[in-house]
């Protein structure tokens, strides 16, 4: 098993755009390969066990709309980036 670094961006979507919130969040994955990662970053368990509280606004009252949580970046165990998404710049 390798161990792999995950980052992700946290969004959450309220209906006042200024009360939106945007967070990374990294954390270490095992699999097999990087396919295999892929394969259990795909499982909404896995997303849904992320803690999105980072990105809920305590300073309004409102729920946010939608919480998004996307995986962005991958690291091997060495560090070296095997999986960027073509939108992230960071």
């Amino acid at each position: 098993m390798e161990v792999f670094q995950v980052t992700f961006i946290l969004k959450s979507f309220y209906e006042h755009e200024e009360n939106n919130l945007v967070v990374s969040h990294c954390e270490e994955f095992e699999a097999e390969s990087l396919e295999d990662l892929l394969e259990k970053l795909g499982d909404e368990d896995v997303i849904d066990s992320i803690d999105e509280t980072p990105v809920i606004n305590s300073s309004v009252s409102e729920s946010p709309d939608e919480v998004n949580i996307e995986y962005v970046l991958i690291r091997d165990s060495e560090g070296n980036i095997v999986y960027r998404d073509e939108d992230y710049d960071g």
